[in-house]
């Protein structure tokens, strides 16, 4: 079995087709565990009523409130026990074979590594606009991202590459991302950095899901050029301190150095983006 940790957010906007997608994977061996963030809107209503409908849905109840995204999708680990895990924003859609693309990659790997090795598997995505009319078949290609530096778990603390949305782990990337030292860092990096440097990381070369992008996504997909590095330079002290207390909890690296490679990986990004 599978669980599906979805946290919502006033997402009403986008969340039936979401659900729906999810509900009617071509894998079905799964539990879709939500846990609402404080919604103000009709999010938690449509919620309950899928829930009613379908008992693999199971609704997540507690006191916190609002935690933000990142710490709410990592109090949904906590409350996972299923052999393996996937995160789900309320906003995407997958297409249909994506969980069964993503478990026989991860059954290649296991078969490989053992079930007792952390494994995180991840693919591509599609961006699309609201609409869902296609924007670029890749992600990658659109942010200029290498998927190969995920194997190196510095490289993968300085710039990730792997999104929640598009990544299956197994039960013992779970235990050891558990407790979350870095509770600021956002839940599937952490995830994936602790399987990259405890464990395995690898990923199929598809598109599994339509990443939507509208006014109003937490995170999204910015096409990468000199105007997005320009606008992310105010953000450079605070990308100091985080790497500073990011170095201290993996240890093995220091926070100049993670600097000095996302340097490095950028001006990659570059010079990939000029042979365009």
């Amino acid at each position: 079995m599978i669980d599906i940790l979805m946290s919502t957010y006033n997402g009403e906007a986008f969340l039936r087709p979401q659900l729906d997608s999810i509900l009617t994977q071509e894998y079905t061996d799964l539990r879709l565990l939500i846990r609402d963030d404080g919604s103000t809107d009709g999010t938690l209503a449509i919620v309950h009523e899928y829930a009613a409908k379908d008992p693999r849905i199971v609704v997540i109840r507690d006191d916190a409130g609002n935690v933000r995204a990142y710490r709410s999708f990592m109090r949904l680990v906590e409350r996972s026990e299923s052999p393996y895990f996937m995160f789900a924003d309320q906003d995407d859609v997958w297409l249909p074979d994506k969980i069964t693309k993503m478990m026989e990659r991860m059954t290649e790997i296991e078969g490989e590594s053992g079930t007792d090795k952390a494994v995180v598997v991840f693919s591509d995505l599609k961006i699309v606009d609201e609409q869902l009319a296609v924007i670029d078949e890749s992600l990658w290609h659109y942010q200029q991202f290498d998927p190969n530096i995920s194997r190196d778990w510095r490289s993968l603390l300085a710039q990730n590459v792997v999104l929640g949305c598009a990544m299956l782990a197994n039960a013992k990337a779970r235990e050891i991302s558990l407790p979350c030292k870095l509770p600021d860092m956002y839940h599937d990096q952490w995830v994936a950095v602790n399987a990259a440097k405890y464990g395995r990381i690898d990923f199929i070369r598809e598109s599994t899901i339509l990443y939507r992008q509208h006014a109003d996504n937490h995170s999204g997909a910015n096409r990468f050029g000199l105007g997005y590095a320009l606008s992310r330079v105010p953000n450079f002290f605070r990308s100091l301190i985080s790497y500073h207390e990011s170095a201290s909890v993996f240890r093995d690296v220091s926070a100049v150095g993670l600097m000095w490679r996302k340097f490095r990986l950028n001006l990659k990004r570059f010079r990939k983006r000029e042979s365009f």
